[in-house]
């Protein structure tokens, strides 16, 4: 019955696979990622379960009792600490050895051996494999121990630089493995295993392929043995040039493995390699070989990170290449600001311009003045509204040299600004670059994933802000204050020359009232941004809807008086 349920199961997910033509593999990568981001938690889980492994060893009453929770304890670190698998087997071994079980002694042994053998420990598996009595080198037992005999010469041979003792391993390998399918049942899961990985070794994917399918049908979704199927069938679609399903089944290896929290893992760096050969998904790459190398140190263990460190450098070239382009980049945008800085220079100098014209105007407006004295009488009428005229002109000169002292004053630090952010980001490239020459990627990490950089800028922002407001205003707050009821006025508490209320109103003394633009310049919503005007003009002492007509007036009195006259004759004398 549970095979017909893992069979029909299979044909489910097949058919929603090939059936459709193609795999979703965006919906897949989002998935991965989410278990990414939930690794702490699966993480836990496993750590929880081999807690309550371990206090079973410590409480167990009898040797039997100790040898069976140790082999369990082991069980579970064999795929996620390497040192801890292979000290819990050495504690199976000497419970065996003080029960005068020999037998469980052998089998120990020879699970010993095969996880030395994994962690590129081969004269010590050589050696524990030696150990094993004839005697006991029977039924499973014998398989068990000529699987691990083939993967050690397989590996020595894949391994070895000497060419020669190459193909001698490679042939004691093949000769272990014929006779492993010899002896085996062809039904079973261990010889289906077998027989898929020796002809998909041997060029031979096509005929592996059916074999990877009675694996599939075998195999209990969400565990181990499941993730190292999946692994192998997309080793078998990469060589029947099928990327799509072998990063489909590489997604699926390494999800079991995040979700297992199983630290000896091949399917997320392998991934990571076709992200950044075929497909320049450098990002995310990025972030999955980073996770694998996290588990694969845990797992500890030299050969996995002897496999790992070449897809890291391809990793790394990628972003030398990247940061070379975004450096080409930042070349021309200081290249642009220049050229923007050259045009601010010439509208000053247009404004300048300007402003000495209306000077001129101003003065021959005065003379003008003066001359229609004598008709003072006669062009009463006309002269109220020359005044009113003037009045106007007045408070629009007073509004433009006010205008151009904050320009004056703000140009002048937006360039010190700007420069100062050049070196900063010189010296942020500066010191990415220094680290990644010392692969000190966990820093880098540290670096970029840190909001402090932001909150800093911003806070000293505010505070040039600040400064240079209060320079261009030094009785703003007193004259705003003077706007609001005695008991609602208000002082700067610590080391900032303006609270959010005051920097609020002191932008729209600046011309800056709409609530979009304060509330980006001062990083909130524009609900707040309204909230907080609506709450301060309440607290007015006058009319509040004249509240921030006055605030824009806060200073005028303070620029520099324009000798206008508002009129003469029989009104003005």
């Amino acid at each position: 019955m549970k095979r017909l349920f893992v069979t029909l199961t299979v044909a489910l997910l097949w058919g929603s696979v090939s059936g459709a033509g193609h795999v979703n593999l965006d919906t897949l990568y989002r998935t991965l990622d989410a278990a990414i981001d939930s690794a702490d938690f699966f993480l836990q889980r496993k750590q929880n379960r081999l807690d309550s492994l371990k206090r079973r060893y410590q409480t167990a009453l009898s040797d039997m009792d100790r040898f069976t929770a140790a082999t369990k304890v082991y069980e579970e670190y064999v795929p996620f600490d390497n040192d801890s698998a292979i000290a819990y087997q050495y504690v199976c071994i000497d419970l065996a050895e003080t029960m005068g079980r020999q037998d469980l002694k052998a089998s120990a042994t020879a699970e010993l051996a095969y996880q030395l053998a994994i962690s590129g420990f081969y004269s010590e598996a050589k050696m524990h494999y030696d150990e094993i009595p004839e005697q006991y080198m029977k039924g499973d037992l014998l398989n068990t121990s000529l699987s691990g005999i083939h993967y050690l010469y397989g590996e020595l041979g894949y391994y070895s630089h000497d060419p020669r003792l190459s193909r001698i391993f490679l042939q004691r390998a093949d000769s272990i493995r014929g006779g492993l399918l010899a002896q085996m049942d062809t039904t079973s899961l261990s010889w289906i295993t077998l027989r898929t990985m020796m002809l998909n070794n041997q060029d031979r994917a096509h005929e592996a392929l059916p074999y990877s399918d009675q694996w599939l049908q075998l195999c209990q979704p969400g565990t181990r043995g499941y993730a190292i199927m999946a692994f192998y069938r997309s080793e078998i679609y990469k060589k029947l040039g099928d990327t799509e399903m072998q990063r489909y089944w590489l997604v699926q290896a390494a999800l079991v493995d995040i979700r297992n929290a199983i630290m000896d893992q091949g399917a997320l760096w392998s991934l990571a390699n076709l992200l950044i050969l075929e497909d320049d998904d450098l990002e995310r790459a990025y972030r999955y070989i980073g996770f694998s190398w996290k588990c694969l140190s845990q797992f500890s263990t030299h050969m996995r990170s002897w496999l790992v460190a070449p897809v890291v450098d391809r990793i790394n070239a990628k972003y030398k290449e990247r940061l070379q382009t975004a450096n080409e980049r930042l070349r021309w945008t200081l290249t642009l600001i220049s050229l923007l800085l050259a045009g601010l220079l010439l509208l000053l100098a247009y404004v300048m311009r300007k402003r000495r014209q209306l000077a001129r105007a101003r003065n021959e407006l005065k003379s003008a003045n003066e001359e229609l004295k004598g008709a003072n009488t006669l062009l009463s009428e006309a002269n109220g509204q020359l005044s009113e005229t003037n009045e106007q002109l007045r408070r629009a000169i007073i509004h433009l040299n006010d205008s151009n002292r904050v320009k004056d004053e703000y140009i002048g630090k937006f360039l010190s600004v700007c420069s100062e952010y050049i070196d900063k980001l010189d010296n942020y490239r500066i010191k990415v670059n220094r680290k990644l020459k010392a692969n000190q990627y966990q820093d880098l990490m540290r670096m970029t994933e840190s909001e402090q950089l932001k909150v800093d800028e911003l806070k000293e922002l505010l505070d040039n802000f600040d400064a240079v407001f209060m320079h261009l205003f030094p009785t703003f707050i007193d004259e705003f204050n003077a706007l609001l009821r005695p008991e609602e006025r208000m002082v700067p508490s610590g080391k900032s020359l303006l609270n959010t209320d005051l920097r609020i109103f002191a932008l729209i003394r600046l011309g800056i009232d709409e609530s979009s633009r304060i509330a980006e310049f001062l990083h909130y919503s524009p609900n707040s941004i309204y909230a907080y005007r609506a709450r301060i003009k309440n607290k007015a002492a006058g009319n509040r809807d004249e509240f921030e007509s006055l605030v824009k007036e806060i200073g005028l009195s303070t620029s520099p008086d324009l000798p206008l006259r508002s009129g003469g004759g029989a009104h003005g004398g």
